[in-house]
């Protein structure tokens, strides 16, 4: 007995020894003690959360609808601080719910299709060793889309791991059919037909959700771990690559286009510029 108890100590410590260290993609300061970060501040959704382009490169970048709505337009996701989330009763705003949100702007089709288009959002990590996320809707069941391949790639290179759809009552793939739910372990989740891609990676990987139903659908709190330590880089690429904004000497946020003094912010740092 002595004996098995050692061996069993033995294999612990050894599997303690080779266990990968994983540290949190998003500032620890702006998670919660689970590391999750909640988008129920305005500063957390400036600080993470925008459309990639002329140099931003956001952690989390929004991807508008793929298909044109009769207005001949391409819905946009958008984050707001104030959005009343849906409980497991479906209640919106009801106890247990989440406050603060991106919601990703509904697909084209009631119950889905096998290429979700409505509203997403995309990561470029450095690696990927946990992803989850918690999410809510107004509708009876969730639909959407995951998507990623490997290095840092755009939304039309990417193949797809999993689709969730529900075609009337005879097809049911949909993720849950609950109007609240936490959803983990995406990393592990695979596409069979394609050497059993997924996003759990020590190297670079690209990971997309995209909305696949009419309803917007909440996302509410994301946990993204990775195998890199960003502490020390991370606050200077933040700075680089944060967009610039102007507020007059009274705190209001302006454009900064006419002449006067202003404050520039861009991530962290501030500095005082004139405009002639």
């Amino acid at each position: 007995m002595k004996k098995a108890l050692l061996c069993f100590a033995a294999m612990a410590a050894a599997c303690a020894m080779n266990a990968q260290d994983v540290y949190n993609y998003f500032d620890p300061a702006d998670c919660d003690a689970d590391g999750w970060l909640w988008f129920d501040t305005q500063e957390k959704i400036d600080k993470y959360v925008g459309f990639q382009g002329l140099g931003a490169n956001p952690k989390i970048m929004l991807l508008s609808a793929t298909f044109e709505n009769d207005d001949m337009e391409y819905d946009e996701p958008f984050a707001d601080p104030d959005i009343q989330g849906y409980n497991l009763e479906g209640v919106e705003g009801g106890e247990g719910s989440w406050t603060g949100a991106i919601s990703l702007c509904g697909a084209s089709t009631t119950y889905g299709s096998d290429a979700p288009n409505g509203g997403g959002f995309m990561l470029h990590l450095p690696s990927c060793a946990e992803f989850d996320l918690k999410l809510s809707t107004e509708s009876s069941y969730m639909c959407l889309g995951l998507r990623g391949g490997a290095g840092e790639i755009e939304d039309v290179d990417a193949q797809v791991i999993q689709t969730y759809l529900r075609m009337g009552i005879f097809l049911q793939k949909q993720l849950t059919n609950k109007q609240q739910f936490t959803w983990e372990n995406i990393q592990d989740v695979k596409n069979e037909a394609l050497d059993n891609l997924h996003l759990q990676s020590e190297s670079p990987v690209t990971a997309i959700v995209r909305n696949n139903m009419k309803a917007p659908l909440l996302v509410q709190a994301i946990k993204v771990m990775t195998y890199n330590d960003l502490s020390g880089i991370e606050s200077v690429e933040a700075d680089e690559n944060a967009p610039v904004e102007f507020y007059n000497l009274q705190g209001m946020k302006v454009s900064g286009d006419d002449a006067g003094i202003y404050i520039r912010r861009q991530g962290s740092k501030t500095s005082k510029v004139i405009v002639k």
